[in-house]
């Protein structure tokens, strides 16, 4: 006894071999019927079972079937990305076979041969939209056993998930220098910053620091000292971004902050009446980006 959810309504459609299987099996009873031949009354009968094997073993298995699926943290507008998708099986003893499991809002369809209690691919998608989005349209299609009827089925579920905007590199974005990255060069050594002095070769000093010059006129290998560099935070007034058009300062924006992330630099952010301080961790990146996709 299946649950009340998996007895929605499916769809049956008949596949090119189901419609000549039905049109042979129609020809066999009417030649019956005229001839009387037992011979052919015993080969329509085989063919009327055959047809009701097919929708009972076809109904059965599209039942209590189950979908999941599980988008990545960071999905970004007009940017590939891939999905998990599972299926399971909550019938205890009957296995689920030529499962192919449709997804319409992206277009994806992917056929599972066969599995007992579940299984599972990487599908790979590319959202068109920043914002808030619902996976409604997804369906499961078996032409199991015989190829004779498609038999469709609505998993009646929707999968939420958040689309970032798509980042860009905009003009505004290069800098020419350091200091307006939001790094700060110190007296202290480090590996980044202008040169301080040249000093002797220590054991685990990367090669590409080694001055070779030096090393050349003293005949010891001698290093470069740099200055270290030190990253200050920088706030995105979103407003104040000297972008007319709304879609194009959200991508330029989120272009921004995933740059000054990856090179170290705490970022913060001002829009609306919302102001977020400067941070690096990952959770905070995920606030701003979905703030901007969610921006109205």
């Amino acid at each position: 006894m299946f649950s009340r959810k998996y007895k929605n309504t499916s769809l049956i459609k008949l596949t090119k071999a189901g419609w000549l299987y039905i049109v042979v099996t129609l020809a066999l009873g009417v030649a019956s019927v005229n001839t009387g031949n037992n011979l052919l009354y015993l080969i329509t009968s085989a063919f009327l079972s055959f047809m009701l094997l097919a929708g009972v073993f076809g109904k059965r298995n599209v039942e209590a079937l189950d979908v999941e699926i599980f988008f990545p943290e960071e999905v970004y507008a007009n940017k590939e990305t891939f999905i998990n998708v599972k299926i399971i099986n909550k019938k205890k003893l009957f296995p689920a076979f030529l499962i192919r499991v449709l997804i319409k809002d992206f277009n994806l369809s992917y056929l599972f041969p066969y599995f007992e209690r579940s299984a599972s691919s990487i599908l790979k998608i590319k959202p068109n939209k920043r914002g808030f989005q619902n996976l409604k349209e997804i369906y499961i299609a078996s032409v199991f056993p015989f190829n004779f009827f498609i038999r469709w089925k609505k998993i009646n579920k929707i999968f939420s998930y958040t689309v970032f905007p798509e980042p860009k590199k905009c003009d505004f974005l290069f800098y020419r220098d350091r200091k307006n990255k939001g790094e700060l060069e110190t007296n202290k050594s480090g590996w980044e910053g202008d040169l301080l002095s040249v000093k002797d070769y220590i054991e685990g000093t990367p090669v590409k620091y080694i001055h070779w010059k030096a090393t050349a006129k003293t005949d010891k290998l001698k290093v470069k000292e740099l200055s270290e560099l030190k990253s200050q935070p920088v706030i995105i007034d979103f407003e104040k971004m000297s972008l007319p058009e709304k879609e194009l300062k959200l991508s330029c924006i989120t272009y921004l902050i995933l740059e000054m992330m990856k090179r170290g630099i705490p970022v913060g952010l001002k829009i609306k009446d919302k102001f977020y301080k400067p941070s690096l961790s990952y959770n905070h990146k995920i606030t701003l980006l979905t703030e901007l996709a969610l921006y109205e």
